[in-house]
Formats: C-alpha cells, structure tokens, sequence
C-alpha cells in the first residue's frame, strides 16, 4: 500500500509545481503586455497619430539646395523642363555627367510628335552630389522653361520608426526568454503566436527604415528635355493641267451616268402619273 500511495504524492506534487510555473510565466506574459501598452506598442490611436505627424515631415520648396547636417534627414527631389539645341548631343553629355557625379537613369521615355522631340528621364544621384549634377544640367539647356527643387524634412519620421524597431526587437527578446521558460503545449503557441505577430511587425519596419535611407542618400531628378522641330513648308500635292482637264470630264461624265440612272429609278412615278392622266382624259371625253 505504500507504494501506490508513494506514487499519488509524486503526481501531485509534479502537477502542483508544473501549476506553479505555468502562472508564473502567465504573470511574466502580463508583465510584457503591460510593457507593450507603456510603450505605445498597444495604442492603435497613439500609432496613428505618431505616424500622421512624422509622415508630414516639413516640406522647404527653395530655389537653393542646402545641405543637410548629420542628425537631418531630408529627401531631396527636384524638376527640370528645359529646351535642347539637338537632343542627341545632350544625352552624350547627360551620360558624361552622370558618370561623373556616379549617378544613374532609372526610367527613360520619348515622345516624338509634329514640332518637338520629348525625353523624360529619372535621375538617382546620390546626396551629396546632387547639387553639382543640378548644376551642371543648365548650361547644357538652350532654355529652361521650368526649375523646382523640394526638400522634404523626414528626421522625426526615420526617429518614429527606429524606435518602434527598437522596442519590437526588444520584445522579441522577452517573448524568446519565455518560449525557453514554457513547459506546456498551450503556453508555447501562445508565445509563438505573439512572436510570430511582432517579427512581422519588425520585417515591416526594417523596410520602411530602408526605405527612407535609400530616399535620403539618393535624391531624385526628374528632367524633360526637348528639342523643337524646325519648321517646314510642305506644299499639298496638285494635279498639272492635264490631269485636272481629263479629271473634269470623267466626273462630269460619271455625273451624267449618275443622273440617268437616277431618273431610271423613278420609273414606278412616271408610271403612276401616265395612269392619272389616263383615267383624267377618258373623264372629260
């Protein structure tokens, strides 16, 4: 009798300590979810309101690049719409230039109408030498028509993200200490799930924080170039005399032969009419 009951003790004290754990690490799951609500990780309102301020950023629209410090961020993006003497001879000296300052086209379209020829380029250059690529695109125009430059402050955008980066790689950490920590089924997919929801949060920041760097270190130039057509007389083409004179009598001769066989066409009212004064005559007579 002993040994069964030796056994029954055994159970419940290894059932009342798994018991113990498990609360344990329910009340550690507690403690990290408060953790995220402190953090504004759990505020959908606080998100969106964080995101719609530092998504606006401050836009400067100035005639004058300015170099950006070392704590800045700014997107740089500038427009120019210019003539051309001969577009061919502007696309060498754009490739001269953009080999110079190690920038890049990454979309090239033409239009070719009556009186010009259009070329719409999309220039990458990095930041630091997109001034000198900005300037040296003028003197290659004939005349610029149209000249913009924006540059877009991102600095409280780029902070808002690194650290919603920082605290869900954090949580990461924790949710990871306590997935070595569970000892039941239950508590492990719970914690895998969580995992699982804030990794993917981490992959979509890590993104977006590419995203911005790459838009901060390439400024970008959208340039339209054209070349006017010169202007050519090209007289309508006429027939000489003698075509004109054998043009008139087939026309009129074909109109002749029309008119005929209109009148021919006609023949059910001139019958019509002959039957009317028929029947008029032998009235009177």
């Amino acid at each position: 009798m002993k040994k069964p009951l030796f056994i029954l003790m055994s159970i419940l004290i290894l059932s009342s300590c798994e018991s113990g754990n498990s609360n344990y690490l329910g009340q550690e799951l507690a403690d990290v979810e408060r953790e995220k609500i402190a953090v504004g990780y759990g505020n959908p309102n606080e998100s969106m309101k964080l995101s719609a301020d530092s998504y606006s950023g401050r836009a400067m629209a100035t005639s004058n690049f300015v170099e950006q410090d070392q704590t800045s961020k700014i997107i740089t993006t500038a427009d120019l719409n210019m003539e051309v003497a001969s577009l061919e001879k502007f696309e060498a000296s754009l490739s001269e230039l953009l080999s110079k300052y190690k920038a890049n086209v990454t979309n090239q379209s033409r239009n070719d109408s009556d009186r010009r020829l259009d070329a719409y380029f999309t220039i990458r250059v990095p930041q630091d030498q997109f001034n000198n690529l900005f300037d040296g695109l003028k003197p290659l125009a004939k005349k610029i028509e149209h000249q913009s430059l924006n540059q877009q402050d991102v600095t409280e955008q780029f902070i808002d993200v690194e650290t919603r980066l920082k605290n869900r790689k954090a949580l990461e950490a924790r949710y990871l200490e306590l997935l070595k920590k569970a000892n039941n089924v239950n508590d492990m997919l719970n914690i895998e799930r969580q995992l699982n929801q804030v990794r993917s949060e981490i992959e979509s920041q890590e993104g977006r924080l590419k995203y911005l760097n790459d838009q901060v270190d390439m400024s970008t130039i959208q340039l339209n170039a054209y070349e006017v057509k010169p202007y050519v007389y090209e007289p309508e083409n006429q027939d000489n005399f003698g075509q004109r004179i054998l043009k008139s009598l087939a026309n009129g001769w074909a109109g002749l032969i029309n008119g005929i066989m209109w009148i021919i066409g006609l023949w059910p009212l001139f019958l019509v009419v002959g039957l009317v004064v028929l029947v008029v005559k032998k009235r009177k007579a």
